[in-house]
């Protein structure tokens, strides 16, 4: 018998696209205000010991460390930044994009659309990738224009890294774009690459691929950065990394369309340990609404079924 559990920690169908607060006490998401047409976030006691509370007074990105958080003022069409315990902000000339914090809090990127023709609507849209200091300075484009929907910072700052194809949409693959000189490296060569995760120590990453003429081809897999090797997980679905990069929680893919379950793959070996037992604790999420807390230990989801929001415990 598995010991997980599962907590309930709101109602009524407001929430989408939980993440954990640093700290791993709340859990953070985004809802209506009443009486107002903008969201705000809210955050909510991850123990399932509290109401839902007011967290920032609209949609919000809050920095992997805590101490900054950037939301969108569309009045000015620009994103403010704000460093916790302090009462001024920075600001971005951005039109708004969504911005993706450095480990430390320190630097933010986003992406600008860049003028050019869309040769499929199977490849990712032209863009520009911009990175500045979290106090607004150093803002700037980095290296050449790419094709990527989303980007993510090494565990140093020094490096992004994303799946894209080059201005034309050609040479597809995963890519590492130096933020300091604009050098843009491929390091995966693969047809159409997502959902790339890069592993909290910045050594491997996982990466899907579902494109590939070889059905072989298709599938999880693990490269290790340092080696170039890499190797096919033994199943498919949302993967996480762990904390401490020893292993991926995964949500397997399930070929009967039913509830869903949890299980641990060791990135040594490769070795699956089940985490839940679908007939013991059913559960559904919502397509790949999930997040690790920061100590690896549980999981919130948006459930498939009621649309609130769950923490399943499993260690």
């Amino acid at each position: 018998m598995l010991g997980a559990t599962l907590t309930r920690l709101t109602d009524g169908g407001c929430c989408r696209d939980p993440v954990w607060h640093p700290d791993g006490t709340r859990v953070l998401y985004a809802d209506t205000i009443p009486g107002q047409q903008l969201a705000g976030t809210y955050a909510v006691p991850a123990d399932g010991g509290g109401q839902p509370s007011m967290f920032w007074p609209s949609v919000a990105t809050l920095s992997p460390d805590g101490t900054r958080i950037a939301f969108p003022d569309f009045a000015a069409n620009v994103t403010r930044v704000q460093e916790f315990g302090k009462s001024s902000t920075a600001t971005l000339v951005n039109n708004t994009a969504y911005v993706w914090f450095s480990a430390d809090g320190r630097q933010l990127a986003w992406l600008e659309r860049a003028p050019g023709t869309q040769p499929s609507s199977n490849v990712d849209r032209l863009i520009r990738i911009w990175t500045a200091n979290a106090d607004g300075t150093n803002a700037r484009i980095r290296g050449t224009d790419v094709r990527a929907g989303e980007v993510a910072w090494f565990p140093d700052g020094q490096r992004l890294i994303f799946a894209g194809r080059d201005r034309d949409g050609g040479n597809p693959g995963v890519y590492t774009l130096n933020v300091t000189d604009g050098t843009l490296t491929r390091i995966v060569n693969a047809f159409s690459p997502r959902a790339v995760h890069l592993a909290p120590d910045g050594q491997s990453l996982v990466y899907l691929a579902a494109l590939e003429e070889n059905p072989d081809a298709n599938g999880l897999f693990l490269v290790r950065l340092d080696t170039g090797e890499r190797r096919k997980l033994p199943l498919i679905g949302g993967v996480r990394w762990l904390p401490d990069s020893s292993g991926l929680i995964v949500l397997p893919t399930q070929a009967d369309s039913g509830v869903d379950a949890l299980v641990r793959i060791n990135a040594a070996t490769l070795t699956v340990t089940p985490l839940t037992d679908r007939a013991a604790l059913p559960f559904r999420v919502a397509q790949d609404e999930w997040q690790l807390a920061p100590d690896g230990t549980r999981i919130a989801f948006t459930s498939l079924d009621d649309r609130n929001i769950y923490v399943l415990r499993f260690a």
